[in-house]
């Protein structure tokens, strides 16, 4: 067998309620994901836009946003779920996802669109490099330790994510990546169980925001029917 190799990603949400850096590392010949460390702040507590700082967008709960109070609280976030796990972002850190149930709120894909960068340059500030953060087009784009373990020289890369493709048609969905990483976080789950989870399948995450999605059993790879987003504020 060959030596365990670990891919270790961070995963970073800025939802209605709560911001958080979640680290995982993924053994790579078992493909069991172990936590190293999650940080959750409160969205409430991001700091007041300043004068001359533009207002995008709010939260569900009214919570003002502007793209560098954003990127300061993730900055702040990922530093710190990245000290706890005793990783160095620069030379440990394979690839950052980022992602936000905030546009559940907003009114325009542009305000989607000006958080979603706002998300990026947290991450940029906090000392992640760019190639980090986005997905690796070609076998070339990966470091050595990890060649033997990718097909990308066998398969072409068209935008799925475990085995599901995004919806069509809008610029931006709202919550449609939260749906994204709720299905692939129940999938990955389902690998330490004996649930065998897959395609067609329906995922829902509860938070201050509903997340999830409807997918089909085209092959070779799903299609997204439908995806949820809700305000769960008013139930309980």
């Amino acid at each position: 067998m060959r030596p365990d190799e670990y891919y270790i990603t961070a995963s970073v949400e800025l939802g209605n309620t709560t911001t958080k850096c979640i680290i995982c590392a993924t053994n790579l010949n078992t493909s069991e994901s172990y936590l190293l460390s999650k940080v959750v702040n409160m969205t409430r507590d991001i700091r007041p836009p300043k004068p001359k700082e533009e207002v995008f967008g709010k939260t569900v709960w009214g919570i003002e946003l502007s793209k560098e109070s954003v990127s300061e609280l993730v900055r702040d976030t990922v530093i710190e779920a990245a000290k706890e796990a005793h990783i160095d972002i620069e030379n440990d850190l394979d690839f950052v996802v980022r992602s936000t149930g905030v546009t559940a709120g907003f009114a325009t894909p542009e305000e989607s669109g000006k958080l979603i960068i706002a998300l990026a340059n947290g991450c940029l500030d906090a000392g992640v490099a760019p190639r980090k953060m986005a997905p690796a087009m070609s076998i070339d784009n990966f470091p050595d330790r990890l060649k033997d373990y990718t097909l990308l020289d066998k398969v072409m890369f068209d935008g799925a994510v475990v085995s599901v493709l995004p919806p069509k048609g809008e610029e931006v969905v709202s919550n449609e990546m939260e749906g994204e990483l709720v299905t692939a976080g129940i999938k990955l789950g389902a690998k330490w169980t004996k649930v065998d989870y897959r395609n067609p399948c329906v995922s829902i995450d509860f938070g201050s925001t509903l997340a999830g999605r409807v997918v089909n059993d085209d092959e070779p790879y799903a299609h997204t029917v439908g995806n949820f987003f809700r305000s769960c504020r008013s139930y309980s």
